[in-house]
């Protein structure tokens, strides 16, 4: 096969990597301190009713349509061996050990963990990290005890070209998902006027964006779609385009950082930034001194690469294009069934919708029923002056079901759903794995003997108000959701 010549991506290909690294280390980490209170035995959802449920519906297949490691096991044990075994693999990326097996080692505990822990880990970033896995490992060669030199690297174009369709299919998705009849207000330029205030965990930095004037959220709107819907294809277009591109990508994922807690999205788009900037620009910005040496060396594709490109490249755009109704034909259809069971392609677009009213719910404790204390959260907005204020590492999965359930027809019908049923009846029993999702525990001495949740209107407070009361929030309580909850009245939960 006669050589191609092309740009070389030896500096993107080991900072996705590394970068990947990190990200793997934080998420598992982030996730080994709560795992046993949302999916162990008598948490919140146990991961083994979820897998008796598979079961159930499927029968001894199940393992092939929901594969992972825990069909292994589902005791705390072994969910906190895969949780340390993701941390070693993404300590293996990081530093270069082992790059390879560490990649696919970390890959297949978080899907392990994905499986496991629904329907908690089930945000875009989360999804999305299954997928950036994946096509990593195409971006090293298997065989190989240490990163190479970045120049030896530098025909790794198959995982470079699957992540730069990544990127396309992420954000035009989304860009089109805004575009729908459900998402109006994107249409009509007015979502901004709301999306800082009553996105799901804003941060400080959202409550001055927030004070904006309407003309410039306006701009913001028509900048922010014209990133999502028309600088993706830029990837296809030369070196300039591309790192145009990758410029808007780190703006986009800056701007989310600094007004919300989106986990680790917004650091998934900055290593899909990374790579649609090849070697030539990265010898143009850093110094000489230590900057990528000009790589020689020709792309010359495998007969893996080629099947790859044959396969996953069709199934990527036919993901892209999903929204126009054109569906894949079966060979490519068998592959995008095969790669979702793995939380490949299922990523949804993100904040396709934008409320107009944010309703919060708090959850209120008392030992008498007439003095109650209010529950902190860690990220979650319910006091008038709580607001994070930068994005934090750790993201709490109580605050997101919280914010999620707030969110639901459930709250207009008046239920509550039976995982919150767990956390009401732990908090009354004084169950410390219930009680160590909350930042502080109200009640140390005794658990209370009721509790309640209340919904309340929140609206950012306007700068005097601000200025005056350090507050970033006034709240208007709505209604008591639900009865009174005691250990009396609540029926019984099967573990």
């Amino acid at each position: 096969m006669a050589p191609w010549y092309g740009p070389h991506y030896g500096v993107a290909a080991q900072g996705v990597l590394r970068g990947l690294g990190f990200l793997y280390i934080l998420a598992f980490w982030s996730l080994a301190s709560q795992i046993q209170a949302l999916s162990g035995q008598g948490g919140l959802q146990p991961a083994s009713a979820l897998y008796e449920f598979y079961l159930q519906q499927v029968g001894p297949n199940a393992p092939w349509l929901y594969p992972g490691l825990g069909w292994v096991s589902q005791s705390p044990v072994w969910m906190f061996v895969l949780c340390g075994c993701g941390v070693l693999g993404g300590l293996g990326l990081l530093y270069g050990f082992l790059p390879w097996g560490s990649g696919f080692v970390a890959w297949i505990c978080w899907v392990s963990v994905l499986q496991l822990c629904q329907p908690w880990l089930s945000t875009p970033g989360d999804l999305l990290m299954s997928e950036v896995g994946l096509y990593s490992l195409f971006l090293v060669p298997v065989f190989c005890m240490k990163y190479p030199k970045a120049h030896h690297m530098a025909s790794r174009l198959v995982g470079i070209f699957l992540l730069n369709l990544l990127a396309v299919r992420v954000f035009f998705t989304s860009g089109m998902a805004k575009l729908s009849e459900e998402a109006g207000s994107w249409v009509d330029s007015t979502a901004l006027y709301h999306y800082f205030e009553t996105q799901p965990l804003p941060t400080a930095g959202a409550w001055f964006f927030h004070q904006l004037p309407g003309g410039l959220l306006t701009y913001l709107l028509w900048g922010w779609m014209f990133i999502e819907l028309m600088l993706p294809w830029y990837v296809f277009l030369p070196r300039i385009f591309r790192n145009m591109f990758a410029v808007a990508l780190v703006v986009h994922s800056v701007v989310l950082l600094m007004v919300g807690q989106h986990g680790v999205m917004p650091l998934l788009s900055f290593l899909l930034a990374l790579s649609l900037v090849d070697d030539v620009s990265w010898r143009r910005l850093l110094p000489l001194s230590w900057g990528p040496s000009a790589s020689t060396q020709m792309f010359r594709p495998g007969i893996g690469g080629v099947l790859c490109l044959l396969i996953l490249v069709p199934c990527l755009l036919f993901h892209t294009v999903g929204g126009m109704k054109i569906r894949a034909p079966v060979p490519w259809k068998w592959v995008q069934e095969g790669l979702s069971r793995v939380y490949v392609g299922v990523t949804p677009p993100a904040d396709p919708e934008v409320q107009q009213q944010r309703v919060e719910i708090a959850l209120h404790g008392s030992m008498d029923g007439e003095s109650w204390i209010e529950y902190p959260f860690w990220l979650k907005p319910t006091h008038p002056r709580s607001l994070a204020p930068v994005a934090s590492l750790h993201v709490s999965r109580l605050d997101l079901a919280f914010e999620s359930y707030s969110r639901s027809n459930l709250i207009e019908e008046d239920k509550v759903p039976l995982w919150m049923m767990h956390l009401l009846q732990g908090l009354l029993k004084g169950d410390a794995r219930m009680v160590s999702l909350f930042p502080e525990n109200p009640f140390p001495d005794e658990p209370p003997t009721y509790l309640r949740l209340v919904l309340y209107n929140m609206n950012f407070a306007d700068p005097v108000t601000r200025r005056e009361k350090n507050v970033w929030w006034e709240r208007t309580p709505i209604q008591v959701l639900g009865p009174i909850f005691s250990l009396h009245t609540m029926p019984k939960q099967e573990s």
